[in-house]
């Protein structure tokens, strides 16, 4: 016996989580699928050190608290969360709905679809290093979440983006000592600003150089070697060289895409009827690539898939009406 859900979220960064969040409001019921083993999408991954100034209310969040506060705001509504799942297929059935297939077979069941996962999936460029898989996800890391369990630790940060300049000075404020090890002369993506900040900052940077070699006790990381000969002593390495992203499967599902993303209405509707999308996922005229956008398109598209269920629904709820017995 299958479970239907009233909606199905695609994606789980802070779009995702909020689209969720506000669906649970009006007292549908919710499902979000992931990609991703953990939550949070480009802002866990690229930014949970960098201040975000666009969000109302906040004057300036890190990344990684506001994919906090969002993922705890989307569980106060108790949605179902699969994680580590990528849809494949969407198929719409006689009676309006829908199953999501993923790459592995499971089927998922719902009266509508939001899309909310950017413009595609896509993973970290793994470090090429004999022996680093027994290392991975313990002491080899691809983003600089939970900075705090580098405090008093020695980091080696592998980038020559503007990328691996960042997560150092983050670290730097934290670790013990900070190497930032880049194969090249030069860094790129950067501006001029970033290169001063670094020269007067204590990370030790390391030009034209590559690990050539890991070295441990067990799957405990200590150090490294690097290609001239230089071995550091460092309990973490953080990696950031590039990325391999995946076309999205957008127009596989049979929607109408532009540019690799899902043009959409006033109401956030897409090609299929039951189908909408919200946050980067999305393109319109005149649209703003900010996350307070996919906020407010997350409201628009639950409403329209509430409408969609119920054409007698209301066209928007209050929070203030909702919670109005709520304690402060």
């Amino acid at each position: 016996m299958y479970e239907m859900f009233d909606v199905t979220i695609i994606g789980g960064g802070t779009t995702g989580l909020y689209t969720s969040f506000y669906s649970g409001m009006r007292g549908l019921k919710t499902k979000v699928i992931e990609y991703h083993q953990g939550l949070g999408g480009k802002v866990a991954f690229f930014y949970p050190e960098k201040k975000i100034y666009d969000v109302g209310g906040f004057l300036g969040v890190r990344g990684e608290d506001l994919v906090t506060d969002v993922e705890n705001q989307a569980l106060s509504v108790q949605p179902a969360i699969i994680t580590g799942e990528q849809i494949r297929t969407i198929d719409k059935q006689e009676d309006g709905t829908f199953i999501l297939t993923t790459a592995d077979g499971e089927q998922h069941f719902s009266k509508t679809v939001i899309v909310a996962s950017g413009m595609g999936t896509f993973e970290m460029e793994p470090l090429q290093v004999k022996g680093s898989a027994k290392y991975e996800g313990r002491s080899i890391h691809y983003t600089i979440q939970n900075v705090n369990q580098y405090a008093g630790k020695k980091v080696a940060v592998i980038s020559q983006s503007r990328v691996g300049i960042d997560w150092s000075l983050a670290l730097e404020k934290v670790a013990e000592e900070v190497h930032l090890i880049n194969c090249g002369e030069e860094f790129k993506a950067v501006y001029e600003q970033d290169v001063e900040t670094l020269e007067q900052s204590t990370v030790h940077v390391h030009k034209n150089q590559q690990v050539e070699a890991l070295k441990g006790e067990g799957q405990v990381l200590t150090g490294v070697t690097l290609q001239d000969g230089t071995e550091l002593d460092v309990e973490h390495i953080l990696v950031y060289e590039g990325l391999n992203i995946e076309k999205s499967l957008y127009a596989s599902w049979g929607l109408e895409t532009e540019k690799g993303r899902i043009p959409v209405g006033t109401d956030m509707c897409t090609s299929i009827d039951g189908m909408f999308a919200a946050g980067d996922a999305a393109i319109y005229p005149s649209k703003t690539m900010l996350i307070a956008s996919g906020f407010s398109e997350a409201m628009t598209a639950v409403n329209s898939a509430a409408m969609h269920i119920n054409p007698k629904a209301k066209a928007q709820v209050y929070s203030t009406v909702i919670y109005k017995h709520a304690k402060d």
